[in-house]
């Protein structure tokens, strides 16, 4: 009994481990994620760590998420850059509405609305991009074109996956350490269950991503 309790293939030490890994994850993201325009090379780092090491259980999630990291740095960061720039300015947009709807204006709390959903269209096409140069291989331009694609193509999952991306965002930015400990990778796990369905017919078939359907 107590040799089962303490096997390391035992399925309550397997689900801690998994657990960990999404602290540690959560952790290697958030701080390669500080410049800020390293945050597209550190999110599609972390989605290839949390598919292949959580999800799948493959070993070395740590190694493959600063291979991964490295290998992809130029091009997501190219890709990240003009999206940093719009979501500045329609957070700024947002910001503005909030302070006007704050003060009762009815119109200011209608624009208000109207900003999050704008926000939330780069938001997916940005994640999207993020995701595929996690799995495939591509050049700034041909990825953020794949990406708007993709997203058009699959308008419930992306709408979905953006949304996942602004909470865990809010839970990130509102409450600090803890949902910084366990969200971004969590919140990678979850969006896996919505991408890896829309890879599957573009990977190899002796690698298939998912035996789901849609």
């Amino acid at each position: 009994m107590f040799r089962n309790v303490f096997n390391p293939l035992n399925g309550f030490w397997q689900g801690l481990g998994r657990v960990c890994d999404l602290v540690g994850l959560s952790i290697c993201w958030a701080v390669c994620s500080l410049p800020v325009f390293t945050t597209g090379a550190a999110t599609a780092a972390l989605y290839d760590a949390v598919f292949h090491g959580v999800r799948k259980g493959e070993m070395g999630d740590y190694s493959r998420f600063f291979h991964t990291f490295r290998d992809n740095f130029k091009t997501a960061t190219l890709a990240t850059l003009p999206f940093l720039a719009l979501a500045a300015g329609l957070f700024y947009m947002w910001y503005v509405a909030y302070v006007m709807a704050a003060g009762g204006s009815e119109a200011a709390m209608v624009w208000l609305y109207a900003c999050r959903i704008l926000l939330l269209v780069p938001l997916a096409v940005w994640m999207f991009a993020m995701f595929t140069l996690s799995r495939f291989t591509f050049g700034a331009k041909d990825l953020l074109v794949t990406a708007a694609k993709l997203v058009i193509g699959h308008l419930p999952s992306a709408a979905v996956v953006a949304l996942i991306g602004e909470e865990a965002a809010v839970a990130c930015t509102k409450f600090l350490v803890l949902p910084v400990l366990v969200m971004p990778a969590l919140a990678a796990l979850l969006c896996s269950l919505f991408m890896e369905r829309i890879f599957a017919p573009y990977l190899p078939k002796e690698e298939p991503a998912e035996d789901e359907k849609d």
